[in-house]
């Protein structure tokens, strides 16, 4: 008896592709209210000598990671019609994320890449049958500690 491969990749790229995007909106909206908040008080406390207090600088690693965030959502939509171009989408991906976690300074920010790497390679390996299929949960779960390490 022959067993058919199935393709689950479209279906599993549009749960990531919706999943992966979730960061950055709500943080930036609190960051904004924050400041006009400030801006609104007592001019007293406006004209204080204390050192501003600012958001952390940015990690080299989160901000490669999130460039080829950008990149993979951009060439989805291309590349729905061909099954090696996703693949191929796919693993740049893992390979950039895998680049951008040696970059990072956070090792929250480098494990939570890592992962979502491995997850990206598991997924384009299982269509030859070289790997597992990883599952849905996995892979969200490892999208949302990679937003909350790099917001």
């Amino acid at each position: 008896m022959m067993h058919r491969t199935v393709r689950v990749v479209p279906a599993i790229a549009a749960v990531l592709a919706a999943g992966i995007v979730v960061g950055g909106c709500a943080d930036a909206t609190a960051t904004a209210a924050a400041t006009s908040a400030r801006s609104d008080s007592s001019p007293a406390a406006a004209q204080t000598n204390a050192p501003m207090a600012g958001p952390p600088a940015p990690d080299a690693g989160c901000f490669a990671a999130r460039k080829a965030e950008q990149t993979l959502q951009a060439r989805q939509g291309k590349d729905q019609g061909s099954q090696s171009a996703i693949d191929r989408d796919f693993t740049n991906f893992a390979s950039a994320l895998n680049g951008a976690a040696r970059q990072a300074t956070h090792p929250a920010a480098a494990k939570a890449m890592t992962a979502l790497a491995d997850d990206y390679t598991a997924l384009v390996a299982s269509q030859s049958g070289a790997a597992q299929l990883p599952s849905v949960a996995t892979m969200q779960s490892d999208g949302a500690a990679f937003d909350k390490a790099c917001p």
